[in-house]
């Protein structure tokens, strides 16, 4: 199993067997995950968490059953989110199709949101080498799921602000159906980049995309209200935007200077279908979802560290 290089979240310098030199502090691997989250930023974000887990039970999306979680992204047609699923696993076959197939040997690759760990699983299957990376750490739905599977990878409870890894030693960095929870989509987007080596790729994966702030903004303050109603909830704790739109994307891929492509997930007929009808039904525009990459140029020959070859 590949091991990234690990960094402090607070100071960025490089790790000396789990330790920091500069602040003094130490980070550990236990019950299978490296814990990177401080106490002060666990603290932080527990409310949010804890609504995450919430909802995702009233919402029937964690499961128990080791089966379930190493048949991902394929469920069985009667499950309640198979339709949900559907789009994740045209996705993830973009993913393949679009980026993977391109590379000619293992890809060491950064997984930012993974939840349950599926997409790692996958890509191990593959004989690539990915780390999960997710701030919620339980048995069902969390990093804990992966001792599920029989592939092993890292990993690691951390938020996309202070990724704990020493920068450009990924091919590809994605946010998971993530992004949107991002605090700030475009830092977090840099973030990352940062994390890329050169000629690697960014991807963003089946976050809700929207051309128009208008409409992400109207689906958010809808998704609210049904928490509040269905859960009473009395405030709906939302850490990002809750959705991405092509603009902040695109102008992602400017600023860092890359090259941009997007592969939309269409899904079956029926759901195309359901779809305009809401668009009807709601008076906006519905969400977008599929695979948003951008590719990182080669390192030109002047840029390259001495001795490293061409």
């Amino acid at each position: 199993m590949w091991t990234p290089r690990f960094a402090c979240p607070d100071c960025s310098i490089e790790l000396s067997s789990a330790w920091c030199l500069r602040c003094g502090r130490s980070f550990e691997r236990i019950d299978g995950i490296w814990r990177f989250l401080t106490a002060a930023r666990r603290e932080a974000l527990a409310p949010f968490v804890q609504q995450y887990r919430f909802v995702r039970v009233r919402d029937g999306h964690r499961r128990q059953t080791p089966d379930f979680y190493r048949a991902l992204p394929s469920v069985d047609r009667a499950d309640p989110d198979a339709a949900e699923w559907r789009i994740r696993r045209e996705t993830y076959g973009n993913l393949l199709r679009h980026v993977l197939a391109e590379a000619p040997q293992a890809v060491r690759v950064l997984d930012l949101g993974a939840g349950s760990g599926w997409l790692c699983h996958r890509l191990a299957e593959l004989g690539h080498q990915p780390v999960a990376v997710d701030i919620v750490d339980d048995d069902a739905d969390g990093l804990g799921t992966t001792r599920h599977y029989a592939t092993e990878f890292p990993a690691v409870q951390a938020d996309f602000g202070r990724l704990p890894f020493v920068s450009a030693q990924f091919d590809l960095v994605v946010f998971n159906a993530s992004l949107h929870y991002a605090p700030d989509a475009l830092a977090a987007l840099a973030g990352a980049c940062r994390m890329l080596a050169p000629g690697g790729a960014l991807g963003v994966m089946d976050s809700p995309m929207f051309d128009a702030d208008a409409d992400g903004r109207a689906m958010r303050a809808a998704k609210a209200g049904r928490f509040r109603s269905a859960y009473g909830l009395a405030s709906v704790l939302e850490p990002g935007a809750g959705y991405v739109t092509f603009a902040t994307l695109n102008e992602a891929a400017r600023t860092l200077e890359m090259r941009p492509a997007f592969i939309p997930s269409r899904g079956p007929f029926g759901w195309r279908a359901r779809r305009q009808w809401a668009r009807v039904r709601l008076g906006r525009a519905p969400a977008t979802f599929g695979l948003w990459v951008a590719r990182r140029p080669p390192q030109r020959a002047e840029e390259r560290p001495s001795g490293a070859p061409a």
